[in-house]
C-alpha cells in the first residue's frame, strides 16, 4: 500500500474522477468518470476499494460542515438549518455569518489528510481511451522509467 497526502478539496475532486459527475436536475452526465471506463477487473476492484477510502473522508467533511452550517445558521420553523448569503431584505449586503462559514469551509478544504492506497501503474491503464482528465488520480499512479 502507498500513501499520499491531499487537501480536503482534492477529495472531492478525486471521488468525481472516480465516479464521474451527473447533473442532479437533469440526469445529464457531465464527466463519465474512470470507474466507467473500461479496465480490466483487478484495476477496476483496486479503484473501486481508492473509491470506498475517498468517499468515507468526504463524508467525515462533509459531517464538518453540517457542524459549520450549524454554528453559523440559522434554524427555520420546521428545524432546517441554513445560512442566507445575504442579509435579509438586502441582496446588496452580504450576511457576516455566511463569510464565517465560507471561511472556515474554505480552512477546512485546505487542511492535509493521508490516503492509503493500492499502488497503480501506468501501465495498468494502457488500454483506456478517454477524453477526460484525471489530475488527482494521476498523482497516484507510479510511472516507470
Amino acid at each position: 500500500m502507498k500513501k499520499i497526502s491531499l487537501k480536503l478539496h482534492e477529495f472531492y475532486q478525486l471521488e468525481a474522477e472516480l465516479n464521474g459527475v451527473t447533473n442532479l436536475k437533469t440526469g445529464e452526465v457531465l464527466a463519465k468518470g474512470l470507474l466507467n471506463e473500461k479496465i480490466k477487473l483487478t484495476t477496476k476492484y483496486w479503484l473501486n476499494d481508492l473509491l470506498k477510502k475517498v468517499s468515507a473522508e468526504k463524508e467525515s467533511i462533509e459531517k464538518l460542515k453540517e457542524e459549520l452550517i450549524k454554528k453559523y445558521g440559522t434554524t427555520d420553523e420546521e428545524g432546517n438549518v441554513s445560512i442566507p448569503m445575504y442579509v435579509k431584505d438586502n441582496v446588496n449586503e452580504a450576511n457576516p455569518e455566511f463569510t464565517k462559514f465560507q471561511n472556515d469551509f474554505n480552512l477546512l478544504l485546505s487542511e492535509d489528510r493521508d490516503l492509503e492506497y493500492k499502488s497503480f501503474k501506468l501501465q495498468d491503464f494502457d488500454n483506456v481511451e478517454t477524453d477526460n482528465n484525471y489530475n488527482i488520480f494521476f498523482k497516484l499512479i507510479t510511472v516507470g522509467e
